[in-house]
């Protein structure tokens, strides 16, 4: 572990200007609803004029957005709401505000729409904080972060060096703590509780695991996907099919058959999409009912069976053949 900076902060920046600091909750009480927009706005542009202004570097940006689009892909295919944003103001009462490389805050819309995060507006506070640090002193992101995230209650915190590929992460010992406990890692991975998932660097990038197995980013999704024309990939396919019915009991004794349902039809949409692919890329026509039929199965095994008559067919009839249409 890498000895933490002890120069002290330099002098004259936006992290140090009073403009920035927002009311506290009695001031934020007496306030109209006009006059927080106000201080909210003048608090984000202070932001803006002096962030705008640094340059990111290509490590820092693919490391954040990168991160970001992970957790997010992960966690909407595991049906859990978890709002992410890069870079957002965080602004909690009577503290100077906060801007994370990346943030989390559980259960929570996905989707919002926000300039900022303001605690007094939102009733709560943020629940991890990832910093990516490429150019920027040391001093911020391992000392004063590691004070200010703890002071405000952000349950954990990770800072990733993109020079070094070094990771570390801190961690609240208990709700009402101010404190942070350095994380120790575990087979060379950092554990979030908050996420429920292991961090750690692979190939100089900041990546996450679910259960020590890689959470995909986007791009080795749709590679998988495009892979999918030979026999090992049909019975990685027809294995992915088993362990869906299998989930899919699972989860109908924790929660509605509708949920269980909608993630059985996404694999089965999954399925149905490659059967096209494979049919137009070896040249087997498929009309607009036929294309319609593959698209409104029900039927997992039926779906397998077509798939794998497709690896060998050289017309639709092949493919379909004794076959009809759930109904």
């Amino acid at each position: 572990m890498s000895q933490q900076p002890t120069n002290p902060p330099t002098k004259g920046r936006v992290w140090d200007d009073p403009r920035i600091v927002a009311p506290d909750e009695a001031a934020w009480a007496e306030m109209s609803p006009a006059e927080r927009e106000a201080a909210v706005e003048e608090i984000v542009a202070v932001l803006d004029e002096s962030l705008n202004a640094m340059s990111e570097g290509t490590p820092h940006f693919r490391n954040k957005s990168g991160a970001a689009a992970d957790l997010d892909g992960h966690f909407r295919r595991a049906g859990r709401k978890v709002f992410l944003a890069c870079e957002l103001a965080v602004i909690y009462p009577g503290e100077p505000a906060l801007v994370p490389d990346v943030l989390a805050v559980l259960d929570c819309d996905p989707d919002l729409d926000l300039g900022s995060w303001v605690v007094a507006t939102q009733r709560r506070g943020i629940d991890l904080a990832i910093e990516i640090r490429n150019t920027g002193a040391k001093h911020k992101d391992l000392v004063e972060n590691v004070r200010d995230y703890a002071r405000v209650g952000i349950p954990e915190y990770f800072s990733f060096d993109c020079r070094s590929a070094t990771l570390r992460g801190w961690r609240l010992g208990a709700p009402d703590a101010r404190t942070y406990q350095p994380m120790v890692p575990q087979g060379g991975l950092l554990t979030s509780r908050v996420l429920g998932l292991e961090l750690a660097v692979v190939d100089r990038r900041l990546r996450f695991f679910a259960n020590q197995a890689l959470v995909p980013s986007a791009s080795e999704l749709v590679s998988r996907l495009q892979a999918m024309t030979d026999e090992s990939q049909r019975a990685a396919l027809e294995s992915q099919l088993a362990a869906l019915e299998s989930e899919r009991m699972v989860l109908e004794s924790r929660r509605s058959a509708s949920e269980a349902e909608a993630r059985a039809a996404k694999l089965r949409a999954t399925v149905a999409a490659s059967i096209v692919r494979l049919c137009d890329r070896q040249g087997v026509a498929l009309d607009d009912a036929q294309r319609a039929m593959i698209a409104a199965e029900r039927d997992a095994d039926r779906l397998t069976r077509w798939f794998d008559r497709c690896l060998d067919a050289s017309t639709a009839a092949e493919i379909f053949v004794d076959d009809r249409p759930s109904a």
